[in-house]
């Protein structure tokens, strides 16, 4: 019995410091995006003839016709800083963001383990007053592949120069900053990678249960160079592959195996990755379905965010 409680004052005494510790995230207020002002959307089929206002839904778990994107900052506490970033855009059909479920929990979980978070609030398709969802649906439907999120996309690269461009001032290493994407927020994540200036692409890049489409789906340059001829053709005779000048940079992808949503798209834009020669950290989960996100659901999918951390600790902050 005295070992017990001599347990229980032991914990008693660490637990605070493991809450301050958890309390030592710096969340900034947000910044916006386009400070000069927001680029034109004349043409996008998502925008509008009137004016829209942002709204929150579902007790402020959603927000809906963000037109002015804005990037908030979660730093570690100093000591505890590894250098790496990760903006991380929600996801919501490019119609809404699930702004906490897949944007500041995700945040602070990353912040709170030394490496950086900048949730994106991104532009989305426009909905006028009245408008039901499966409204909405319809006519997301109705665009063409991938139309939906061009401002997000956008919003994405010119937040990841806004990042790098104060990496200084916010205690990061700017060669170590990368997105993560969750559903549509893994296309806006995902369609960073392929920036026409490798210059300007993440460092690394997560997508959960979202991937980078459209009409036609982006070319995936290779991985790496041709072996010199005469070279083997059986791959354990093969020398080690030298890496192609342009190369996307490495990705970690999890989804549920029960996901009928974005199923069989994010694992066939895994097998091109892999016929590409490219290597991605791939988590097929039994089961959690679509948008499991940082919520708890009972299956092994609720342990994705503690994979991706592993993965940048190693594959990223290690090297």
């Amino acid at each position: 019995m005295s070992c017990m409680i001599r347990t229980i004052v032991l914990l008693l005494a660490i637990l605070p410091g493991m809450a301050a510790k958890a309390a030592g995230v710096r969340e900034l207020a947000p910044v916006p995006v386009w400070p000069g002002g927001v680029p034109s959307m004349e043409g996008w089929p998502g925008k509008l003839d009137i004016p829209v206002s942002e709204e929150l839904r579902e007790n402020g778990e959603q927000v809906l016709n963000v037109t002015v994107p804005t990037l908030q900052p979660f730093l570690p506490d100093p000591e505890r800083a590894t250098g790496a970033a990760v903006i991380v855009a929600p996801g919501g059909g490019f119609r809404l963001l699930a702004i906490h479920h897949e944007g500041t929990r995700a945040a602070r979980w990353l912040a709170e383990r030394g490496i950086a978070a900048f949730v994106l609030k991104y532009r989305v398709i426009q909905s006028p007053p009245g408008e039901t969802d499966a409204q909405m649906r319809s006519r997301v439907q109705a665009m063409n592949s991938g139309a939906g999120g061009i401002p997000g996309v956008e919003d994405a690269a010119e937040a990841l120069r806004i990042v790098r461009t104060n990496a200084a001032s916010w205690g990061i290493d700017p060669g170590k900053v990368g997105i993560v994407g969750f559903s549509a927020g893994g296309h806006v994540a995902g369609m960073t990678m392929f920036a026409a200036d490798p210059a300007s692409r993440p460092a690394f890049a997560g997508l959960i249960y979202g991937m980078p489409f459209g009409t036609p789906d982006p070319v995936i340059p290779p991985a790496n160079l041709p072996f010199p001829e005469g070279t083997p053709k059986e791959p354990w005779l093969q020398p080690k592959p030298t890496p192609a000048p342009g190369r996307l940079p490495p990705v970690f992808m999890a989804m549920a195996q029960d996901d009928l949503a974005v199923g069989q798209g994010f694992r066939a834009f895994y097998d091109r990755l892999f016929a590409a020669g490219y290597r991605p950290e791939l988590h097929l989960y039994q089961r959690g379905n679509h948008g499991f996100g940082m919520a708890t659901r009972g299956t092994t999918a609720d342990r994705w965010i503690e994979q991706f951390g592993w993965w940048i600790e190693t594959e990223i902050i290690g090297k």
